[in-house]
């Protein structure tokens, strides 16, 4: 049995110093703002653990005009939820950050943590790509920037190679007269069956013409997915019932496509991306008013 060393590194340097000298063997925990390193000659053993919730990059938790939005994985969600820009700018990350089960939130829950478990992680997918987020990942070998599409392409897991981590997700700010929403469903019979649609528009001066749009679908497919004919539909028309309602035929025959299911699923798909889409274009309205 090989002891187990733990560490709470105080800054990236120290961590990927760690992560470095423990090889190839190092991945992340499933809380996101952990990480082990593995000796996998014979039965796998740990033999090191690092705390990163010390270092300052992962607790980082800004806003500017011009850069965005800055969301460092160590960040508990309770605060994130109680950040002015998110409540007024990026509302549609708030509707994903309260998870879907039933109960409370605790006061333990990052972004990291969801990040690194792959039902949570998927669930807070369409915001995230709704809203173009980026992840910065750091690693022994130094720095790299994800599209969050591409780091949600495993099944919903996060994708990283050995002894990286997020240390934070990255928002550009939001176009003017724009807004997004995100809505889900959860199955009583089963609760890790969530089924989720984002819509975030981008509005002409008028307020009512739609100029751009972004739709994402989780629990639909193995991986989240964008509904882009339903994107390439909504771009130039105005936004009126008969629109929202051919948006989320296009939307459910996108999840229908992706998962091969039918009936129930199609209504059940449709009604949350018009209903999504709704929200998106009135919330779009509300950011335009002086």
């Amino acid at each position: 049995m090989t002891d187990v060393e733990h560490f709470s590194p105080e800054t990236l340097d120290e961590a990927a110093a760690l992560l470095l000298a423990a090889g190839d063997q190092a991945r992340p925990l499933a809380d996101g703002t952990d990480l082990i390193a593995e000796v996998t000659e014979g039965h796998r053993t740990l033999s090191m653990v690092l705390d990163l919730t010390r270092i300052p990059e992962l607790n980082r938790l800004d806003y500017d005009e011009r850069s965005g939005l800055r969301i460092g994985a160590a960040v508990p969600f309770r605060t994130i939820l109680e950040f002015p820009p998110i409540r007024h700018l990026y509302p549609m990350l708030a509707d994903g950050s309260v998870p879907a089960a039933p109960g409370e939130l605790p006061d333990s829950a990052t972004l990291g943590g969801n990040l690194g478990h792959a039902i949570s992680a998927a669930d807070m997918a369409p915001p995230l790509i709704c809203l173009r987020a980026s992840a910065a990942v750091f690693g022994p070998y130094g720095w790299s920037e994800l599209g969050v599409e591409a780091l949600l392409a495993g099944a919903g897991r996060i994708i990283l190679q050995p002894g990286e981590f997020v240390v934070d997700l990255r928002f550009p700010p939001p176009p003017p007269r724009s807004n997004g929403a995100y809505l889900r469903t959860i199955p009583r019979e089963q609760p890790d069956a969530v089924t989720g649609i984002g819509a975030f528009l981008v509005l002409e001066q008028d307020c009512a013409t739609c100029c751009g749009a972004r739709l994402a679908l989780c629990g639909v497919a193995p991986t989240p997915l964008r509904a882009l004919e339903a994107e390439r539909f909504l771009s130039g028309k105005v936004l009126e019932d008969a629109v929202l309602d051919e948006a989320g035929d296009l939307a459910s025959r996108c999840a229908l496509a992706a998962s091969g299911s039918t009936g129930d699923r199609f209504e059940l798909v449709r009604g949350l991306a018009r209903r999504a889409i709704a929200e998106a274009l009135e919330r779009a309205r509300r950011s335009a008013q002086p």
